[in-house]
C-alpha cells in the first residue's frame, strides 16, 4: 500500500502512534520503522540500542536514532523483553534509512502478556492515520532515501550539475542524490546529462514548477539491498549474511 508516496507493505502490521511496523516470527515480534519515519528522520548517522534482555513497557524506546537534522526514538507498541537487536545498524546506521523493511529492521521482542498484535493495525486500517501524519509533518517519501540533496532552484544548470557530479563521484556505489530544480529545460536536459555521465535516473516527480530527480550510480534494482519493500523482510541470521 502506498500513502503519499510512502510505502507500507501489506503483509505487516503497524503502530500508528509509534510509526513502526511489526511482524510475528517464531521466536518473537520483529520491529522496524516505517518508510514515513525513515523519510522524516533523514539519513541516519547513529543508532543506539537498549541492552538485550531489557524489559520494556509499551511506548518505551528500544533504540535511539540520530541524523544531521533529527534525534528521536524507536518505541515499542507493546510491552516486551528485548531479545535481539540489529547490530548492523550500529556500524551502518543508514541501513535503517534506506532499507526500513528489510536489512534495516531494528529489534525483536518477546511479548510479556497477551497478544501484542492486538494493539496493531493492518495497512488499510492505518491509511487514514498515516495519511494525516504524512500531511501534518510534510513528509516526502521517495523510492529510496537520498544521501544528499542538491537545489538548483533559481540557479544556473551547469553549476547545479557540477555540484551533483562532485557528490556522485565522491560517494560509494549506493550513493543517491536528490536534485530539485525549477529550470524549464530540466525535463529535457537532466535525463540527457544523466545518460551522458552513465548514472541512473531512479525516480522523477514534478510538483508544480519543481522537478525532483533521484540520481544513483546504478539502477535501483541492481544496487545492493535496494529491494522493493513489499518483498521479503529478512531478520536474524538472514539479515547478517
Amino acid at each position: 500500500m502506498r500513502i503519499g508516496n510512502c510505502e507500507f507493505p501489506d503483509d505487516l502490521l503497524y503502530g500508528l502512534e509509534e510509526n513502526v511496523w511489526a511482524r510475528r516470527d517464531p521466536d518473537g515480534i520483529v520491529l522496524g520503522i516505517t518508510s514515513a519515519y525513515a523519510s522524516l528522520a533523514g539519513r541516519l548517522t547513529a543508532v543506539a540500542f537498549k541492552p538485550v534482555g531489557a524489559v520494556l513497557e509499551r511506548g518505551k524506546s528500544v533504540a535511539t536514532i540520530e541524523s544531521p537534522r533529527f534525534f528521536g526514538a524507536v518505541r515499542t507498541p507493546f510491552a516486551g523483553r528485548l531479545v535481539d537487536a540489529n547490530r548492523a545498524l550500529v556500524d551502518r546506521p543508514s541501513l535503517g534509512s534506506k532499507h526500513p523493511y528489510s536489512r534495516g529492521w531494528f529489534a525483536k521482542l518477546q511479548p510479556l502478556e497477551g497478544d501484542p498484535l492486538d494493539c496493531l493495525v493492518r495497512p488499510e486500517a492505518a491509511r487514514s492515520g498515516f495519511s494525516d501524519l504524512i500531511a501534518q509533518l510534510r513528509i516526502r517519501c521517495f523510492s529510496v532515501l537520498p544521501d544528499h540533496e542538491v537545489s538548483g532552484i533559481g540557479g544556473e544548470c551547469p553549476e547545479t550539475l557540477a555540484t551533483l557530479d562532485e557528490l556522485m563521484q565522491a560517494g560509494d556505489d549506493d550513493t543517491v542524490v536528490h536534485l530539485v530544480t525549477d529550470n524549464p529545460a530540466a525535463d529535457r536536459d537532466i535525463p540527457q546529462w544523466i545518460a551522458t555521465r552513465r548514472y541512473a535516473m531512479l525516480e522523477t516527480r514534478r510538483e508544480g514548477t519543481l522537478l525532483h530527480v533521484l540520481v544513483g550510480k546504478r539502477p535501483l534494482e541492481a544496487a545492493e539491498g535496494l529491494q522493493d519493500p513489499s518483498r521479503a523482510h529478512r531478520t536474524g541470521s538472514d539479515a547478517r549474511t
